[in-house]
């Protein structure tokens, strides 16, 4: 009996060390795979993060439009200068940006006070009035001329050539009588000849010698007075023509600067500023209490019937695409009621060798202010394309152009990535979109971006495949 029961027990602790024996096993092999589970996970996960990161879009149909788009700043189409008398005090602005103005009306309302401007202008007069009397009475004008300037008459120039030319006459005269009287007397200064006479005829002949010599002198005297008197009124009327010369002149200074006294005040007594013309005002520079400047434009009007201009540069190729009088759009349409843009030019930028050319765009829109900046879309019609992809999603080597696609391949720890080199021939773009034919069904994935270079066959991570 005792050996039936010490059987027992011993199969029984044989029993249980086997079962302790397979736990052990069966822990062993599940600590493992869970080891082995584990590190795969982490090697899956730093392989990840070690791949590139690519975002995508769908290869899908789209519109082709080939627009130039741009923006620049508004800027008043001849544009008409309103100025202020200067230093003046603006006591009223009656007028604001973007209201329409007729012909005289009241732009600024002005203090009543005499203007810097005004006193200056006064005294450039007050100034240019005494020299014109102190020039008067110079003493360089006969008293002819002084009466004659003083009831403002002046000798025309053909009277002064006609005056030159009679003193320079009477002044010839004179000389030539002079210079004769003078070779007279030298002849006759010589000692009388009386060789071969006798006493009494010798000295008959010396006494009418001496006569002669004494008559010729007299007459020199006569002579070198009228020359005199010649050169003295031939210098007097020289003087006096260059002096009345001159004063003609002082008396047009005197003349201008009492017209811009009585300008300046004429305009000051009024004390308002006027629209010289009508159209829309684009600009003040004053408010009330400023004072003015002959150096700032008071405001700027934007005559009537005229527009706004906006200009941008653009490349030469896709100027190659527009001509002049294609109408343009903004490119924020929504934020204008009423909106039309013409390009009316295009021209070479001579700031750029490359060729690049400016657009200048005649814009007419109530709702645009002069210095608002303005983005314009011009192109042709849109098209519409099976297959369009992103403009960087198309790349280009030696065998030609080609986008890379994301396909997809099934493991045990789940999809893996792959880019894949598609063929392609590029049939139009615009600015965003690129149209192509390949291979192609249609909304595949296509590689926009990478966070690396990437090739075809490589395995990448999409950019939404975040592994935690």
């Amino acid at each position: 009996m005792y050996e039936i029961e010490d059987k027992q027990n011993r199969e029984q602790y044989r029993m249980e060390r086997s079962a302790a024996r397979r736990d052990w096993l069966k822990n062993i092999a599940i600590a493992f795979l869970t080891i082995m589970l584990i590190l795969t996970f982490f090697s899956n996960t730093i392989m990840n993060y070690s791949l590139p990161q690519v975002a995508t879009q769908y290869v899908q149909q789209g519109n082709i439009t080939p627009k130039v788009r741009g923006s620049g700043v508004a800027e008043v189409e001849d544009p008409y200068s309103v100025k202020a008398p200067n230093a003046r005090v603006i006591s009223a602005v009656n007028v604001k940006v973007g209201d329409v103005v007729k012909k005289d009306d009241v732009l600024f309302e002005l203090e009543d006070a005499e203007s810097e401007e005004l006193k200056e202008a006064r005294k450039e007069y007050n100034d240019a009035k005494a020299a014109f009397q102190k020039a008067l009475f110079s003493g360089d004008l006969t008293n002819e001329a002084v009466e004659r300037i003083r009831n403002g008459e002046y000798l025309t120039e053909d009277e002064m050539q006609e005056r030159l030319d009679e003193v320079n006459s009477d002044y010839e005269d004179a000389l030539e009588e002079d210079t004769e009287a003078g070779l007279a007397v030298q002849r006759l200064s010589g000692a009388s000849d009386t060789s071969g006479l006798g006493d009494t005829a010798a000295a008959e002949k010396a006494a009418r010698d001496a006569k002669k010599l004494a008559d010729a002198q007299a007459y020199k005297a006569e002579t070198e007075a009228e020359l005199t008197r010649a050169t003295n009124e031939k210098d007097a009327t020289i003087k006096s023509i260059q002096a009345e010369l001159e004063l003609k002149e002082l008396q047009k200074t005197m003349e201008t600067a009492q017209a811009k006294v009585e300008k300046l005040e004429k305009a000051e007594k009024g004390a308002t500023v006027k629209a010289p013309i009508a159209g829309t005002i684009v600009s003040i520079a004053y408010n009330g209490g400023d004072t003015t400047s002959s150096d700032t434009t008071a405001a700027v009007i934007q005559p009537e019937g005229k527009g706004m201009t906006v200009s941008f540069t653009c490349t030469k190729e896709q100027a190659q695409m527009l001509k002049v009088g294609m109408e343009a759009k903004p490119q924020n349409e929504w934020a204008y009621s009423e909106f039309k843009a013409t390009l009316s030019s295009i021209t070479a930028d001579p700031s750029d060798s490359s060729g690049s050319k400016i657009l200048k765009f005649e814009i007419q829109s109530p709702e645009v202010e002069a210095g608002e900046t303005i983005q314009l879309s011009v192109g042709e019609n849109t098209k519409s394309y099976d297959l369009t992809v992103p403009n960087n999603a198309v790349r280009e080597d030696n065998n030609g152009k080609f986008i890379l696609i994301v396909s997809s391949k099934e493991s045990p720890l789940g999809n893996r990535y792959i880019a894949t080199r598609v063929d392609v021939q590029v049939l139009d773009s615009d600015d965003l979109l690129t149209a192509i034919s390949g291979s192609l069904s249609g909304y595949e994935y296509v590689i926009t971006t990478t966070t690396k270079p990437v090739s075809a066959g490589m395995q990448v991570r999409l950019a939404e495949d975040v592994q935690q």
